[in-house]
């Protein structure tokens, strides 16, 4: 779908789910997210715990696909973000899709993505095409999953790169630093995670992630 046109659906959609409250459907979790039949198509809402939250994270959903990362096309209508609904995905195997997981480390590990795969690994789907969708971002940058803030732990250096690996030995543990600087090669290297950095809005946040690009950068040259 054109951009325009996807841009069009979505503001109708969201149009309908206001028109049409309380008629979601929950899918769990500590942010309100509700799947939504519309006449355009099934969507899912969120508003995170908090405007700053969610804003966050519609801002981090736009910055990986921005770098090309495969994420839900996503729009944001005052507090609340709408996201395509996966359909046909199944769930996320770490067998299956180590390849596509390793190749898309970096990535995550630098927007402090802490929750990359979800407590369940239900933050990454696979989509029928093949392709990983990572379907929930409100645990990257300065906060976490559920709102609150991380304060210092979102600080210049990545130590994602290592904590994501051991919190996540089965899935993420055999990623090596090889594999590492493939990611961040994949995906541009400095230059374009850089100029992604015009999808984050808030100048803080934009502040921190530069430097975490350039401690990256630092580490596999």
């Amino acid at each position: 779908m054109k951009v325009n046109e996807l841009i069009k659906t979505m503001s109708q959609a969201m149009e309908y789910i206001g028109g049409n409250r309380g008629k979601g459907q929950p899918l769990g979790g500590s942010t309100d997210a509700q799947l939504h039949d519309t006449p355009q198509g099934r969507f899912v809402s969120k508003r995170g715990a908090h405007p700053r939250h969610i804003q966050n994270e519609y801002d981090m959903n736009r910055y990986l696909n921005a770098l090309g990362v495969t994420v839900p096309d996503a729009g944001m209508y005052d507090d609340e973000m709408l996201t395509e609904y996966e359909e046909g995905a199944e769930p996320f195997d770490a067998d299956r899709d180590m390849s596509q997981i390793t190749r898309d480390f970096v990535p995550h590990a630098a927007i402090a993505n802490w929750d990359m795969l979800g407590m369940h690994d239900d933050n990454v789907l696979r989509r029928p095409d093949g392709s990983l969708s990572y379907v929930d971002v409100g645990g990257a940058g300065p906060y976490r999953a559920q709102g609150a803030p991380k304060g210092r732990a979102f600080g210049s250096t990545v130590g994602e790169l290592d904590t994501l690996r051991e919190k996540n030995p089965s899935s993420l543990g055999n990623i090596t630093e090889q594999d590492i600087g493939q990611s961040y090669d994949t995906y541009g290297g400095q230059d374009t995670m850089n100029d992604a950095l015009q999808n984050l809005r808030d100048a803080q946040t934009r502040d921190i992630m530069q430097r975490r690009i350039q401690d990256i950068a630092r580490r596999v040259a």
